[in-house]
């Protein structure tokens, strides 16, 4: 697979993974993939934690199901979820960006075939908080824990603060540079038939990445980035739509 097919086919994957652990060798090409990203003054800030046993992928899902409760009762959250939730695909492939509501939660019968119906709720989402602290997140938080309880190898990344370059921008650049090795991670699973999601709810809150610090013994001065979650899947790469060039690229100044 040559480098742009990789780009154009890498998905973020939400479903099952396949009831097999990553291949050493198959390991072995993400981890070079990541260490071949470039960086200012090569200072290489990325550190990888590979998760395979069961104890910390557990524990990792125990703070994701926690977080995801929690976020379900938070207003602000919730508002800045519905921004950017497409009810049908028609309207997703209008837009071109977001993502697919029925993709992210498993609706309810009747709503499935007329996801139109929940634009009113969408568009007042800060105000189903109160249905959070009802419950209401428990289902997804425990699916969503499951999948990260189940997947094959999981990929803790975090940033060591201590290999920062020269300059004002220093962490500017140390970001640019963990994006750039994590894309590199990204492209090299796709052309691997390995399929990759960002768990972002247990990242979301300081009090969780210093849990997950501890949890793991990661120093203080290491910035918990993301966690992947990793296994090999079947078949094509699901759909997925984008902005039209004309739409974020401007030729000597923007207009």
């Amino acid at each position: 697979m040559n480098v742009f097919d990789a780009i154009r086919q890498r998905r973020s994957h939400r479903g099952e993974f396949q009831n097999r652990p990553i291949d050493v060798a198959d390991l072995n090409q993400l981890i070079e993939a990541a260490r071949w990203a470039p960086s200012p003054f090569n200072v290489q800030p990325w550190e990888l934690l590979i998760i395979q046993e069961t104890d910390g992928k557990s524990a990792l899902a125990d703070v994701t199901e926690h977080a995801i409760v929690a976020q379900f009762k938070d207003a602000k959250f919730l508002d800045d979820n519905s921004r950017w939730m497409r009810l049908t695909d028609s309207e997703w492939r209008k837009h071109g960006d977001g993502v697919l509501l029925a993709e992210h939660v498993t609706l309810p019968k009747p709503l499935q075939d007329s996801p139109e119906k929940l634009r009113p709720v969408l568009k007042n989402a800060k105000s189903l908080a109160f249905l959070g602290h009802l419950g209401a997140g428990k289902m997804p938080a425990k699916e969503i824990a499951a999948q990260v309880r189940s997947a094959p190898l999981l990929m803790l990344v975090t940033m060591n603060c201590k290999r920062y370059p020269p300059g004002e921008g220093a962490t500017r650049w140390m970001w640019l540079s963990m994006g750039m090795a994590i894309q590199n991670v990204l492209l090299t699973a796709t052309s691997l038939g390995i399929g990759v999601q960002f768990v972002s709810a247990p990242l979301e809150r300081a009090e969780d990445r210093d849990k997950i610090r501890q949890l793991f013994n990661l120093p203080a001065f290491h910035e918990v980035i993301t966690l992947l979650r990793i296994g090999y899947v079947d078949g094509d790469s699901a759909d997925s739509v984008r902005l039209q060039q004309s739409e974020f690229v401007h030729f000597e100044k923007v207009e």
